[in-house]
């Protein structure tokens, strides 16, 4: 029997070498077509000169190129009030007695302007005209007082000379006299010396620059109203001022119960003049909406008469019985 034929191995046939040899390479040249198509891939992605950003204890926050910046509720400036003009020298004056009896006056520089108070009887519905510049060569009204219903005396400039002089009727205007022993015992500002507060003491130095009216109480204790609203009180005749108590938009000023009222303007709701209770210390209280009519610059007075508050604004004369709440 011939001899068993020797197993070959197929590493030592012909070709084999060559066969698998061609296999190797094309796997190895896939794996490098693989290799350079991930690099191209990454190459693309990552600029040149990029560099992996290392986190560090401080973080920087990336800028974006494109965002807008937003103005914020504190980049338009928000409108502030304008403070309120000073007052003005009054052009009326106004006194009374009771809710039926009361006297008014225009005033104006001197010695143009001739005194010539009016006075009701009828709680204002009708005015008679009085002639005080005949008899005393009275100009200038600075202030009246009503002491009844047919006695009544006034502050006034002198047209001859323009200084301050006291006038008095006994006979409710019908004739006027000068009474000048009365005029160092009384209460005025003098028109020129709005700086200057005269007292029953003598004249004092007034707690601010101008002065435009004065609430008397009696001898000792006022309140004056200052062009830059401000009042000021005193109790010892104007030896001292008490502190300034701002109140807004006044411009007249008169006794009221145990305080004082004031006329304001320019109060927000109200188109004309309203007014404003003060007890002689801090305290205030908005009364009501008296006129509807925007008065001229010095066109408000108001006067306090038994209980019952009248006021003159502009062309309007009207009157509250109960502390300015309501007028009529």
């Amino acid at each position: 029997m011939a001899a068993a034929a020797k197993k070959r191995d197929p590493a030592t046939q012909p070709g084999w070498n060559r066969h698998h040899v061609a296999i190797a390479g094309v796997i190895v040249l896939a794996l490098l077509d693989v290799i350079l198509v991930v690099w191209a891939l990454v190459a693309a992605r990552t600029p040149p000169d990029a560099t992996v950003p290392v986190a560090t204890s401080s973080t920087t926050v990336a800028q974006t190129p494109s965002a807008t910046p937003k103005p914020t509720a504190s980049a338009t400036p928000k409108p502030t009030s304008t403070p309120a003009a000073d007052a003005v020298a009054p052009t009326r004056v106004l006194a009374a007695l009771d809710g039926s009896t009361a006297w008014r006056a225009s005033t104006g520089p001197c010695p143009a302007t001739p005194a010539s108070p009016e006075i009701t009887t009828d709680g204002g519905a009708n005015w008679k005209p009085t002639d005080a510049a005949g008899p005393t060569g009275a100009s200038s009204i600075l202030a009246i007082s009503v002491q009844s219903a047919k006695q009544a005396s006034a502050i006034t400039l002198a047209s001859q000379g323009c200084a301050p002089q006291y006038i008095r009727t006994y006979v409710a205007g019908d004739n006027w006299a000068a009474y000048p022993d009365q005029l160092a015992g009384s209460w005025y500002v003098d028109a020129t010396k709005r700086s200057v507060v005269h007292t029953p003491t003598g004249d004092v130095q007034a707690p601010c620059a101008a002065v435009i009216g004065v609430a008397v109480r009696d001898p000792a204790n006022a309140a004056v109203l200052c062009a830059n609203h401000d009042v000021h009180v005193t109790g010892n005749a104007g030896a001292a001022w008490g502190q300034a108590v701002p109140v807004t938009g006044a411009v007249a000023i008169s006794t009221a119960g145990n305080g004082y009222v004031l006329a304001v303007t320019g109060r927000q709701g109200c188109a004309g003049t309203a007014t404003t209770s003060f007890d002689g210390g801090t305290a205030q209280a908005a009364g009501g909406c008296a006129t509807s009519t925007k008065p001229p610059a010095g066109g408000v007075s108001v006067a306090n008469g038994g209980g019952t508050l009248w006021m003159w604004s502009g062309d309007t004369v009207v009157k509250s019985t109960d502390g300015g709440v309501t007028w009529r």
